[in-house]
């Protein structure tokens, strides 16, 4: 009806403004005037019709409406009527805004987003703090005497994940998890989405073991079969009856690792007898969750702990600890940090390079945007004349300004909305770079939510208000008589009339900001070329490295030991196999043993890193037997105990430099004291950036009884995949429809999954960087190109009067290399003070590494100058004659 009315006025304001200049008409035919003549001379008594349409409706109210849709209307026929400059402006958008919702996304998943649970911002994580230090490790006695403390928790939940070996039809597969306490889904507020949840009474002692299928899972591999609940299935070769199926979109407290299978903790006695002492005070390996009690905040709860803590943390301790460990424990203390996010190793990993990243995206952004700026500059030049036509006609300046701004926010929006399709293309691709980390792959819901909505809605509005208005403006500026003018050429160099110097300074901030980008990125790439090609102690290619679990095929721990050396030798045999040994551990494989060790009856000060290996380790794994002899067969159950140390072990603990013979005394099963026989080169253990630390070597097969699994290191002459097919046939024949956990890498890809964080900088910062590098040269290119073809008329009066094509040639080069220095100038200082912030991620060099910096402004100006010749030799082709005749 607000329509109808409003048509209606409109056409009586039309009707009122025709009678009235048809009125005036009439007047000036009486007084004489032909009834041409008259009708020019009542338009101009009565004014432009147009402008006092705009004011009547002013007039009325709520005219902003009608001219926003009008001015979108236009907007729309403007973008269709220049499809270059809007397919480039849009573009180049989509890049930028695309980039960073990407990272913001992934950022939004991992960091922020909430867990689908009741209520989530009332959840706590306990966190327990020793020496100072939180961590996020419990046992699962204290987890239990937490739980029951129903004065201060109204729910707790325990988790860690698991990966399960599920048997179906005759084939094992390996199915992620998790192990929880009975309250888990209770204290989450997570209700079934079919048949019902784990309950405490699943997690008491003897309750036969039932299992959760997640959403997802259920949707996938039982294709939303409803028969499934109630059903039993074997795991881990023990069979598991399914209770219900968790609500979609939930899939555990563990951000970043899908639990598809949820058990109860108790379960873990039946179906790994051998590793009931997992649920003892020695075995730090849940994380907790808690909802406090209604009326309790977190403050209040945390201050009920600091009291009921000293009561409970001997549940903690055992009398076989380590004095100073149970010391520790002893006066440790619980603090609550905000839950409601989940827990996530993946945070601690990947949020500081998220954030790096999230700034370099911001960088790529800004360029764009100059780029932008630069393409609305020029097209306001090129629109002066119509522009100017709206003035004479009566249009005001902040009508005009308003229009452009409309423009620039609906192509700044058609960028945003293409960037969110790059964006779900760029988020899977970096999820994908991050899951090299590790052998499953890292699983977040990057679907855009709110958050990410609203960042991408507001970076494309923030676009095209604050880089459009400038441009709007600066199109405004001139006055209708000015802009009507023809011939305003802008010359490319210092004697022409560039009437703006905000083109020039935008092209050298995108100079500038790519210099920061490609210092930026070639720290980064130089940092993991410096990682890989440090020299870790050991040779890794050409090596399998095979993982081996027996005990879930039926093997106890009496026979396993026998069975891992029988398995040695047949890999031994195999041909093309150099040479094989048996460990406890491999290089940089994620695990850590470490004990504490008494020497000559002097205890260390800390603990040192243990490894248990069979004979022929280090030459298989490359690494030099510096002093002494390497563990043979004859270092088996019954000889003298022997043991071997490596150089960082004797710089530390024997300074004097003769420990062959000395005693050191350190615990497997038992204490067990062992004559030094050889040292070896010092290897790192978790990481390439640090320096080697002591390490203690054992003989496999004088401790492999105390052992229940092995990892298997086998040297291939000639092709490793030839190998590793012969040593999987071995595998397979033996292992057959057995839940076996094994699993075969090279010792290559194990030492790179390491360097996930560093693979992704480098090949994001680079990906970025050349793209920075793309958009400046297209801009500096617009720039010359707009330049020159303003100038044409004065490029050819300079040739007329005798200037030869090379001066016009180095006119527009010289203006190139002036942005190009500037920038360059502007960039480095600004590149090097940013590095103090990615300092602690580099390796091997410095923020201010002036090769990189070189490097980088070399490319850079390649690059700015090959994009600057295209337009120059434009220029030094113009025909006089025709410029001449140019306008």
């Amino acid at each position: 009806m607000k329509w109808l009315r409003r048509k209606q006025r409109e056409g009586d304001l039309e009707r009122e403004i025709r009678a009235d200049l048809e009125l005036e008409a009439a007047e000036q035919r009486e007084r004489g005037l032909a009834a041409e003549e008259a009708r020019h001379a009542a338009r101009r008594a009565f004014g432009n019709p147009t402008l006092i349409q705009e004011e009547v409706r002013a007039v009325w109210g709520w005219t902003w409406a009608g001219q926003l849709v009008q001015d979108a209307r236009y907007a729309l026929r403007t973008t269709r009527g220049n499809p270059a400059f809007s397919a480039a402006a849009i573009v180049s958008l989509a890049l930028g805004i695309g980039a960073n919702t990407a990272i913001f996304s992934v950022m939004d998943a991992l960091l922020m987003r909430f867990l689908p649970v009741r209520n989530p911002g009332e959840l706590v994580e306990l966190m327990i703090v020793q020496q100072g230090r939180p961590g996020d490790s419990f046992s699962y006695p204290p987890v239990a005497a937490l739980a029951a403390r129903k004065d201060i928790f109204a729910g707790l939940a325990a988790f860690t994940t698991y990966t399960f070996n599920v048997t179906s039809r005759g084939e094992t597969v390996r199915v992620p998890g998790a192990w929880v306490t009975g309250e888990f889904y209770q204290a989450l507020g997570v209700e079934p989405f079919a048949s019902r949840l784990l309950t405490p009474e699943d997690d008491k002692p003897g309750a036969p073991p039932v299992a959760v299928l997640s959403y997802a899972w259920w949707k996938g591999h039982y294709a939303g079969d409803f028969g499934v609940v109630g059903r039993t299935i074997e795991i881990e070769n023990q069979p598991v009856a399914i209770v219900g199926i968790s609500p979609r979109g939930f899939e555990g407290a563990t951000v970043g690792s899908a639990a598809n299978l949820t058990l109860p903790l108790n379960a873990l006695s039946q179906l790994f007898p051998e590793r009931s002492r997992m649920l003892q005070a020695e075995a730090e390996w849940l994380r907790v969750l808690a909802r406090p009690q209604p009326g309790i905040s977190r403050a209040q709860a945390q201050a009920r702990l600091a009291v009921v803590w000293p009561q409970l943390v001997s549940t903690a301790v055992t009398p076989r600890m380590i004095p100073k460990r149970r010391d520790v424990l002893l006066k440790s203390s619980i603090d609550l940090i905000p839950g409601g996010t989940g827990f996530s190793n993946l945070r601690r990993q990947f949020q500081r390079p998220l954030y790096v990243l999230l700034a370099i995206t911001g960088l790529v952004l800004l360029i764009a945007c100059a780029n932008f700026a630069n393409l609305l500059l020029a097209r306001g030049t090129a629109r002066a004349r119509e522009i100017a036509l709206r003035f004479a006609i009566g249009a005001g300046r902040g009508r005009v300004v308003r229009q452009l701004l409309t423009e620039s926010v609906l192509l700044s929006v058609a960028g945003a909305a293409l960037g969110i399709v790059f964006a779900a293309f760029a988020g899977r691709t970096l999820l994908g770079l991050l899951s090299t980390g590790g052998f499953d792959p890292i699983t977040l819901d990057l679907a855009p939510d709110v958050r990410v909505l609203l960042f991408t809605t507001g970076a494309a509005l923030a676009t095209g208000i604050l880089f459009g208005l400038v441009p709007a403006l600066r199109a405004t500026a001139s006055g209708p008589a000015a802009a009507l003018k023809s011939g305003s050429g802008i010359a490319p160099g210092p004697g022409g009339a560039l009437r703006s110097r905000l083109l020039p300074a935008l092209v050298a901030s995108q100079v500038a900001l790519s210099m920061v980008l490609l210092v930026g990125a070639g720290l980064f790439v130089r940092t993991f070329q410096n990682l890989l090609e440090r020299d870790p102690g050991f040779r890794s290619e050409g090596v399998l490295v095979v993982e081996l679990d027996a005990r879930r095929a039926g093997y106890n721990d009496a026979h396993t030991a026998a069975l891992y050396e029988e398995i040695l030798h047949g890999f031994q045999r195999i041909p093309g196999v150099a040479s094989a040994s048996i460990s406890s551990n491999t290089p940089l494989n994620g695990g850590v043993w470490s004990e504490p060790v008494s020497l000559n009856g002097q205890m260390t000060a800390e603990s040192v890193h243990v490894n248990v290996v069979g004979p022929r380790y280090f030459e298989t794994l490359g690494t030099p037997l510096v002093l002494g002899r390497d563990f043979g067969e004859a270092d088996r159950a019954g000889a003298p105990p022997a043991a071997i140390v490596n150089e960082a072990f004797v710089r530390k603990y024997l300074p004097e430099g003769r420990p062959l013979g000395q005693q050191l005394t350190i615990r497997v099963a038992a204490a067990t004291t062992a004559t030094i026989v050889g040292v070896v080169r010092s290897t790192v253990a978790t990481s390439l950036r640090e320096q080697a630390p002591p390490f203690v070597y054992l003989p496999y097969f004088q401790h492999g009884d105390d052992l229940a699994w092995a990892a298997y290191e086998i040297r291939a002459q000639g092709s490793l995949a030839r190998t590793a097919a012969l040593v999987n046939e071995q595998l397979r024949a033996r292992f057959s429809g057995t839940p076996a956990q094994i699993r075969e890498t090279a010792l290559t890809e194990q030492v790179g999954r390491t360097l996930v964080q560093e693979r992704t900088l480098a090949a994001l910062g680079a990906g970025f960087g050349a793209l920075a590098l793309i958009l400046a040269a297209l801009g500096l290119y617009g720039l010359l190109a707009y330049m020159v073809a303003r100038s044409t008329n004065e490029i050819g009066i300079r040739m007329a009067l005798g200037a030869r094509r090379a001066e016009v040639l180095a006119l527009v080069l010289k203006s190139a290399l002036r942005l190009l220095a500037l920038g360059i100038a502007v960039g480095i200082p600004v590149a090097w003070a940013g590095t103090r912030w990615i300092g602690a991620m580099l390796f091997g060099l410095r923020g201010t590494d002036p090769l990189t910096a070189i490097a980088a402004a070399g490319l850079l100006s390649a690059t700015a100058l090959a994009a600057a010749l295209v337009p120059a030799l434009r220029a030094a082709r113009v025909d006089p004659l025709v410029a001449l005749r140019y306008e």
